[in-house]
């Protein structure tokens, strides 16, 4: 009997050591993601997307937080680098885009593939990422005044003296979500102020509302926000000064982030899908394309905001792949009415 029972357990192990083994054959690599903190729900949903991804291809995937600090991130790369690890590839959203593109270098030197992801790259550093997956923010900007304009047009309002409360300093996605808006309104709107936040959330947002709507008393006619969350806590700052957002005062975050009621109220202007879980997941797919294909076609590819239907991983990789952008009117019919990829308006803003 204990003959027959140590034959069984040598089997056991044995099948569990097969098991393990195969499991591990079965594995494509890691994939390395550098990202800011993800008590940001945005980043939060981006790490969903890319471990979902991940696990699609068949690749483990090792996520390094920073606490929204480009020298803390730069320790990490430095610390990855020196362990060397053998890796797949890199996806890397750096919190500050022009100082991180020494650590930047640094990753491409290491001869793994590098996808950037998340802020737009920066002129002169082709050389070091493979390829671009993400968002564009100047369009995300261009969609936001498209909707501001609008609004204000269907109210018959006079939209004119505005200001546009901005991403922290030093976050590029600010810089150029600024610039796509203000080169959209050139000649329609008049900027008076373009003041950064703290942070990307409703508190920073309440903090800055809270003192530009009384410093400029009486001009400001709307508000520009960069997202949603910040866009809410304006809409709230503008109430406690006597405006009503919609027909006092009008307020778009343009890019859904966060609770979405103030959309769905009429309160904020309208919103665009920019989704954190799907450029996560597009991030990841961009490398598994490049580790499949072993090529990068020259140009820029806007992916399709198929309501149903997701990108294709035998799609040719392109030097810049681009997140869609699609605009939501402020009305709960609206957001029932809105997908992207499969997943519902609601699903990919709300978190």
């Amino acid at each position: 009997m204990k003959f027959g029972y140590t034959l069984a357990l040598a089997a056991s192990l044995v099948t569990g050591l097969m098991t393990t083994t195969s499991a591990e054959a079965a594995s494509k690599g890691t994939i390395v993601v550098f990202v800011p903190s993800s008590t940001n729900p945005y980043i939060g949903q981006f790490q969903l997307g890319a471990k979902a991804k991940a696990t699609d291809l068949g690749y483990d995937i090792k996520v390094i937080e920073n606490n929204f600090n480009q020298s803390e991130q730069d320790s990490q790369v430095q610390q990855q680098l020196a362990s060397g690890d053998k890796v797949a590839g890199y996806i890397w959203w750096p919190f500050e885009n022009a100082a991180g593109i020494a650590s930047l270098r640094a990753l491409s030197q290491s001869g793994a593939p590098v996808i950037l992801s998340n802020q737009y790259p920066i002129r002169g550093t082709e050389a070091f990422w493979t390829a671009y997956a993400g968002a564009n923010d100047f369009l995300s900007g261009k969609t936001a005044a498209e909707i501001l304009v609008d609004a204000c047009s269907k109210a018959g309002a006079k939209c004119d003296k505005g200001a546009i409360i901005r991403f922290p300093a030093g976050v590029s996605a600010g810089d150029d979500r600024a610039t796509g808006f203000q080169d959209a309104v050139k000649g329609k709107l008049n900027v008076l102020d373009v003041v950064p936040t703290a942070g990307f959330l409703e508190d920073e947002g309440y903090k800055v509302a809270s003192q530009i709507i009384p410093a400029h008393k009486g001009e400001l006619t709307w508000l520009y926000t960069e997202n949603d969350s910040l866009a809410g806590a304006a809409a709230q700052a503008a109430k406690e000064n006597g405006l009503t957002p919609g027909k006092d005062i009008f307020i778009v975050g343009g890019t859904c982030h966060g609770d979405s009621k103030h959309v769905k109220s009429g309160e904020i202007a309208g919103t665009a899908i920019q989704s954190g879980y799907f450029e996560g997941w597009m991030a990841v797919q961009a490398l598994g394309k490049f580790v499949a294909q072993g090529k990068v076609v020259d140009g820029e590819k806007y992916l399709e905001a198929s309501p149903d239907t997701l990108p294709s991983d035998s799609d040719p990789l392109y030097k810049y792949n681009f997140l869609p952008n699609p605009a939501v009117a402020n009305s709960q019919a609206a957001y029932d009415a809105a997908k992207l990829w499969g997943k519902s308006a609601d699903q990919l803003c709300n978190f």
